[in-house]
């Protein structure tokens, strides 16, 4: 199962046989024998793993809806490094959304191993069709680039071969003003307002915290994450917990959007354009 899936909760265990289960919001594939856990608050799930290394995991398919149960048990947290500052970069982005920069924050990335794996789910999804070639794609994308004759229609060329190729059908370019410390759109498509001229400031929301970090993050259950990172920050404020707690920023362009991908664009290891 490569790549990133909705992981329902987990469930562990202390050393006395206490159990323990919560929601989280990050597991990553690895490789075929490990996964990755996002650790921020849940000091529970941490201490147990740490006392009592064995866990199962429930993840969901994102595409089919498969159900998974997956046992594993806890080798390592990892505070630095590739695996970390991508997972890192993602929350951040999911937190900067919800006002919860400061206290939504990604203290560890613990790495499991995988004993097993058990498909306990029947009402499933079909599988998709198979994916349009993205090298082929690409390159299409590409193509029209070096006879552009301006920014604009540049830009342009670009949203509408991503949207005829691709299939994205939203999108947006915004360029960084270095000493303003701000992101700027420049082009948009498919929204009912072009947002033109709109700034983000560097560290802000998905696209600002993507651009701050130079790695492209990828929230594909846009509506859940937001929605769980929303239900945290009430829960702070119904305890009294305000410090910390900054305005919360709308999705960007689509009210109801369900995935976002933000790609910051690098040249000459500087940052010119975020996609």
């Amino acid at each position: 199962m490569p790549g990133r899936r909705c992981a329902e909760h987990v469930v562990t265990c202390s050393a006395d046989g206490v159990p323990n289960a919560t929601y989280i919001t990050q597991t990553h594939f690895v490789d075929a024998s490990h996964i990755t856990l996002s650790f921020q608050f849940f000091s529970k799930t941490h201490q147990n793993v740490l006392a009592n290394p064995h866990a199962e995991v429930a993840v969901i398919h994102p595409i089919t809806c498969a159900r998974y149960h997956v046992e594993v048990q806890y080798l390592r947290t990892e505070t630095a490094g590739p695996l970390f500052e991508s997972m890192k970069a993602r929350l951040a982005g999911i937190a900067s959304h919800v006002g919860m920069s400061e206290v939504f924050r990604l203290q560890g990335a613990d790495v499991y191993r995988v004993l097993s794996v058990v498909r306990v789910s029947r009402d499933e999804l079909p599988s998709p069709p198979p994916r349009v070639n993205v090298l082929s794609a690409l390159r299409k994308v590409l193509e029209p680039i070096p006879q552009a004759m301006d920014l604009a229609a540049l830009f342009n060329d670009t949203l509408v071969n991503l949207e005829v190729h691709l299939d994205i059908r939203h999108s947006m370019i915004v360029m960084h003003d270095a000493p303003g410390q701000r992101l700027y759109t420049v082009a948009s498509r498919g929204y009912a307002q072009s947002g033109v001229g709109s700034e983000i400031p560097l560290g802000v929301g998905v696209i600002g915290v993507a651009a701050m970090h130079r790695t492209p993050i990828l929230i594909p259950h846009a509506t859940t994450e937001y929605s769980y990172g929303r239900a945290i920050r009430e829960s702070v404020l119904r305890a009294g917990i305000s410090a910390g707690l900054e305005t919360a920023i709308p999705l960007p362009g689509l009210v109801d959007a369900r995935s976002q991908l933000a790609v910051p664009i690098i040249a000459g290891f500087q940052l010119p354009i975020n996609l």
